[in-house]
C-alpha cells in the first residue's frame, strides 16, 4: 500500500483555525427539514437524512455533522460566525469554513476549505442552544482516501440543538482508547474513536473535542494473531513498498508521513476477532495540499485499545 489511506472512521465536522470575513444577510427562511430531521441534504441528487446529528458552538466555533447508516454517508461542516451568527458565509481563499463528507465501508472522503472546494452555508438562526440554515457545497476528493472526482451537495437543511460532547468509553469494560502525545502536548481520541480490519488491512482513526482527526492504516499479514511473540512491527517510514500511512487533520491543516521526512512505527501488542492493542510513534509533515505549509509534528507515546470490527 503506497500513498493511499484504507477505511475511515464516519468523521464530524473538522475545526476550523482561521478568522471568518464578515458575512451577508440571509434572502430567506429556511424550510423544516425532511421528517423533522436535524440534517438532510442531496450527494449528486440522491436524497440523504441523517439518522443522528450532532452540532456545537465553542470558542466562536459552530460544528454540524450527521450520519445517515443506511448509506453509509457522513457528513460535517465548521465555520467561525462572526457577531450575531445570521448570514451567508461562502467558501473561498480565505474563508473560515471547512466541510468533508465520507462515503462507503471502507470510506473515500471529499472536502472544502480554504483554497479547496466551493459552496455556501447560510445561518439563519444561531442561540446559545441551537442553529437552523441552508447549505450546498462542490467538494474535491480528499488525497488518500480513495477517492476521486468531485461530489456536489445541494439543497442542505439543518435544524440542530447544540448537544455535549461525551467522554470518552473507559478500558477495559468494553470501551477503547486511542492516545497519543504531540510535540509534547497529550491528545486522546475523546469524542470517537474506531477499528476496523478489512483486507488485512488495520485501520484506527479517532478524533477529538477539537475535532484534530488522526488516521492510522496499516497492513498486517494473513491470519495474524498477536502472541505468540513476538509483536508485529510495521514500519511508518516513507519508502516506496508497502508501508503503514498516517495522517492528521485540523481544519484546513493536513499532515501525513506519505511524503520526504514521514518516518516511525506501529506495533501490534495484541490481536483477537474483537480486539486489538499496540503502539506507535511517528513524524509528521505538512501535505502538499495545505494552502499554507504547516510544522512538522512529532506523534510520541501512541497507544490504542480499540473493539475491533472486521469486514
Amino acid at each position: 500500500m503506497t500513498g493511499r489511506v484504507y477505511g475511515f472512521l464516519t468523521l464530524l465536522p473538522a475545526l476550523l483555525t482561521l478568522a471568518c470575513g464578515s458575512p451577508t444577510s440571509p434572502t430567506d427562511q429556511n424550510p423544516p427539514s425532511a421528517g423533522g430531521a436535524p440534517l438532510t441534504f442531496k450527494v449528486d441528487g440522491a436524497s440523504v437524512t441523517a439518522t443522528s446529528a450532532t452540532a456545537a458552538y465553542s470558542n466562536g466555533i459552530l460544528s454540524i455533522g450527521g450520519t445517515d447508516s443506511a448509506r453509509s454517508t457522513t457528513l460535517g461542516f465548521a465555520l467561525a460566525p462572526t457577531a450575531t451568527g445570521t448570514g451567508v458565509y461562502t467558501l473561498g481563499p480565505t474563508s473560515a469554513a471547512n466541510v468533508q463528507i465520507y462515503i462507503g465501508n471502507p470510506a473515500a472522503g471529499w472536502q472544502a476549505g480554504v483554497g479547496i472546494g466551493s459552496g455556501t452555508i447560510t445561518l439563519n438562526s444561531l442561540t446559545s442552544t441551537r442553529t437552523s440554515g441552508t447549505f450546498s457545497f462542490s467538494l474535491v476528493a480528499v488525497p488518500g482516501s480513495g477517492a476521486t472526482g468531485t461530489r456536489t451537495i445541494t439543497e442542505g437543511v439543518f435544524n440542530v440543538t447544540f448537544t455535549t460532547v461525551p467522554p470518552a468509553n473507559p478500558t477495559p469494560s468494553g470501551g477503547s482508547t486511542f492516545s497519543t502525545v504531540i510535540d509534547g502536548v497529550a491528545w486522546s481520541s475523546s469524542l470517537s474513536r474506531r477499528a476496523t480490519l478489512t483486507n488485512n488491512i488495520l485501520t484506527i482513526t479517532g478524533q477529538d473535542t477539537n475535532f484534530r482527526v488522526i488516521t492510522l492504516a496499516v497492513p498486517l499479514s494473513a491470519g495474524l494473531q498477536v502472541p505468540p511473540s513476538p509483536a508485529a512491527t510495521v514500519s511508518l517510514d516513507f519508502i516506496p513498498g508497502v508501508h503503514g500511512v498516517v495522517t492528521m487533520v485540523l481544519g484546513a491543516q493536513n499532515w501525513d508521513n506519505g511524503h520526504a521526512g514521514g518516518a516511525g512505527s506501529f506495533t501490534v501488542t495484541a490481536i483477537s476477532t474483537t480486539r486489538v492493542t499496540g503502539t506507535f510513534t511517528v513524524t509528521l509533515v505538512s501535505n502538499p495540499i495545505n494552502v499554507v505549509p504547516v510544522p512538522t509534528a512529532r506523534l510520541t507515546n501512541g497507544q490504542f485499545d480499540m473493539a475491533l470490527e472486521r469486514f
